[in-house]
């Protein structure tokens, strides 16, 4: 099975109707149909719940939370994977943190909306668009 790890914006898209959030929403159906193996990073969590309250209030930010916290496989940010971030020749240290969660736990590819990410020829795992990841989805 495919293993993918979401970057924050995939998230809060899917979480609150933002930008392309039915293309978001399809990839947290192919996760919950098991279609893949979604991963987030520990971090993700209070970013995602710090965001989501703004826009959703404290009730619907925690139930996305626990939508996260089922769905999705937590990747530990720990202290080696900050150093090894760090280390890295990635020039946004939150994408790196998120390369090597991703890295670290065997994650086949990122999703995410960012353009640099995805043009980052540095990061240990490749990071495609949502379309992209879709298209990868149906032909495997």
């Amino acid at each position: 099975m495919l293993k993918i790890a979401f970057d924050n914006n995939i998230l809060l898209d899917a979480i609150a109707n933002r930008a392309d959030y039915k293309t978001a929403q399809k990839l947290f159906m192919a996760v919950a149909d098991e279609k893949i193996s979604g991963i987030i990073s520990a971090n993700t969590i209070t970013d995602i719940y710090y965001i989501s309250r703004k826009i959703l209030g404290d009730k619907d930010a925690r139930k996305a939370i626990l939508n996260l916290l089922t769905l999705f496989e937590v990747a530990p940010v720990d202290q080696e994977a900050c150093l090894t971030a760090l280390n890295t020749p990635m020039s946004d240290f939150e994408d790196a943190v998120l390369a090597v969660c991703a890295l670290n736990s065997g994650a086949d590819y990122i999703v995410t909306r960012d353009k640099d990410f995805i043009a980052s020829a540095e990061s240990p795992v490749e990071a495609l668009s949502p379309s992209d990841i879709l298209k990868i989805i149906s032909n495997y």
